[in-house]
């Protein structure tokens, strides 16, 4: 009890235990010794009793302090008292210690404060369904996904009447969207209760991709998360189209031309069609990047894609394979058909085209080899059209060309004999002859050239036209090109005479070696003088090596 001024008028056990203070002690003082230094300065105890005394009543929670200093949070509650005549008498003062639920109630109200940062900081929406269907949780970000204004957001809403309002505001006729909502909400019914959760892909009629997970709760509840996964898809899809399509032309490439392949073949043994492979080579590719530069290949390359592109039909295929080597698949059971699409294909080879203030004309070469007829595999088909496209590119008059069996010996003949080249030198099969130079004004001996001759053990001597060509295309004439050079010099260092020597030098030695380097060894070897030795680089020698490097 307090008196009209705020003093301790009477003071029972609950108050001593409370507080620490005996009623000896505490009786005649203030009750605004139970509050804080910087609140008694305030004169929040004396507000406190002036609002009591107006509104019939005081309530409150805050800190009060005991005798010995410590603290309690405290609910107080401050009637004043009025007396027979209406005069006002005092006061009545309940003070209860709820510390531990004030420390609860904190605990809880950080969960929550912190609950709420998390759901308003995740990327995917969220939402919390009872068991009724009702909505118990949810964060902003369902509804930036979905576009849906505030008012979605209360709690309370059923899942149906989300839905309802939802495709009201994307579908402007009201009964297509209610049959819209309808079939979404016995999709995601089926899929939430009756397989007890579930992962969808939706698009928007904005065009935006949303995944769905559905997870089911122990009291028939579920959790809802939502995901925008346009960008993602996006990027999956323009990954999974580069994997399969050439990057510059965006025709399908060699990965994507074998898959169609074998679906054509094994299509074509059931229903007994035939399949064409068509390999396909660019003429003169080389001469236009030398000539104008790369952009001026690419140019080339495009320009074409989209050319043949553009002619195919149902059954035709055409992909880049890389450089300037393109592939088809032609799918017939008439000749005419296929020497149609040959004609057609042809046609846009030749075709000119301009860049810039060129004229541009590339032209091109192609075999052919057939299923069943020239194999029946799709690795062989294609090594067989390659093998035929070689023979229309050594033509000069023929630009298509057909698989023949011999081809295939001649190939087999050829690679045989490049595997010998590589063991020529090690078996000692390779001589060295010299062609005496002279003097066109005095006829006297100025050097020698020197000259390579195989004498195969099984063929006899390969001529050099023949097996250079051949060591120049499966590399070999790397090491037959070093032993040549070194024996040379060697041979040379013990004659007599101090003429010169000449020694020739491969395109791939120039474009795949360090061939200075090589020199200056096989010099400091053989003891060769520098001024002895000549290298003869020949006019196509440079060319090639030239195109070796675009």
């Amino acid at each position: 009890m307090l008196d009209a001024e705020g003093h301790v008028a009477s003071w029972n056990a609950g108050a001593e235990a409370n507080k620490g203070y005996t009623a000896e002690e505490i009786i005649g003082r203030n009750f605004a010794c139970f509050y804080a230094p910087e609140e008694r300065e305030a004169k929040l105890p004396q507000q406190a009793l002036h609002l009591a005394l107006f509104n019939g009543k005081y309530e409150a929670e805050g800190w009060r302090f005991r005798k010995d200093g410590t603290r309690f949070w405290a609910h107080v509650v401050i009637e004043p008292i009025i007396d027979e005549g209406g005069r006002h008498a005092g006061f009545i003062k309940i003070a209860k210690d709820i510390t531990k639920e004030k420390a609860n109630a904190d605990r809880i109200a950080e969960v929550s404060k912190n609950l709420d940062i998390a759901l308003e900081n995740m990327t995917q929406g969220i939402c919390l369904f009872d068991s009724a269907d009702r909505l118990l949780v949810s964060n902003g970000r369902c509804l930036e996904i979905f576009s849906l204004p505030e008012s979605l957001a209360g709690r309370g809403l059923t899942f149906r009447e989300i839905l309802d309002r939802a495709f009201a505001r994307a579908y402007p006729d009201p009964a297509v969207a209610k049959a819209k909502a309808e079939e979404a909400y016995q999709k995601h019914r089926v899929d939430i209760v009756g397989k007890g959760g579930a992962d969808l892909v939706e698009k928007l009629p904005n065009g935006r991709s949303i995944l769905t997970k559905h997870r089911m709760l122990p009291d028939g509840g579920w959790v809802s998360t939502y995901e925008d996964i346009t960008e993602r898809l996006d990027s999956e899809e323009q990954i999974s189209f580069l994997a399969r399509h050439d990057s510059l032309t965006g025709l399908p490439n060699r990965l994507q031309f074998n898959s169609y392949l074998e679906e054509e073949l094994d299509a074509a043994a059931w229903f007994s069609r035939r399949v064409a492979v068509i390999g396909i080579d660019l003429n003169k590719f080389k001469e236009v990047n030398d000539l104008h530069g790369h952009a001026a290949g690419d140019f080339v390359l495009v320009t074409l894609a989209q050319r043949m592109k553009a002619l195919l039909q149902d059954g035709e295929f055409v992909a880049r394979f890389g450089g300037d080597e393109f592939a088809a698949v032609k799918r017939f059971e008439e000749l005419a058909e296929l020497n149609d699409f040959l004609r057609r294909i042809e046609n846009c080879l030749h075709e000119e085209m301009r860049f810039g203030d060129f004229e541009l004309k590339s032209g091109g070469s192609m075999g052919v080899a057939i299923y069943p007829q020239d194999a029946e595999t799709a690795d062989t088909l294609i090594n067989n059209a390659d093998l035929a496209m070689y023979r229309a590119k050594a033509a000069l008059n023929q630009a298509v060309c057909f698989y023949e069996v011999s081809m295939d010996e001649a190939a087999r003949k050829r690679r045989a004999l490049a595997n010998d080249l590589w063991d020529a030198v090690e078996k000692k099969q390779l001589a060295l002859h010299y062609q005496v130079q002279k003097s066109v004004m005095t006829g006297d001996v100025t050097g020698y050239e020197v000259l390579l001759r195989w004498h195969h053990p099984e063929r006899g001597m390969v001529p050099p036209n023949e097996f250079i060509p051949l060591a120049e295309e499966c590399g070999a004439i790397l090491p037959i090109g070093e032993w040549v050079l070194r024996e040379a010099c060697r041979e040379a260092v013990g004659w007599d005479s101090q003429h010169k020597i000449a020694v020739n030098l491969s395109p791939v030695q120039l474009a795949n070696g360090d061939i200075v380097s090589l020199v200056q060894q096989v010099l400091a070897e053989t003891g060769l003088s520098p001024k002895r030795l000549e290298l003869e680089i020949t006019e196509s020698t440079s060319s090639t090596t030239r195109n070796a490097r675009c």
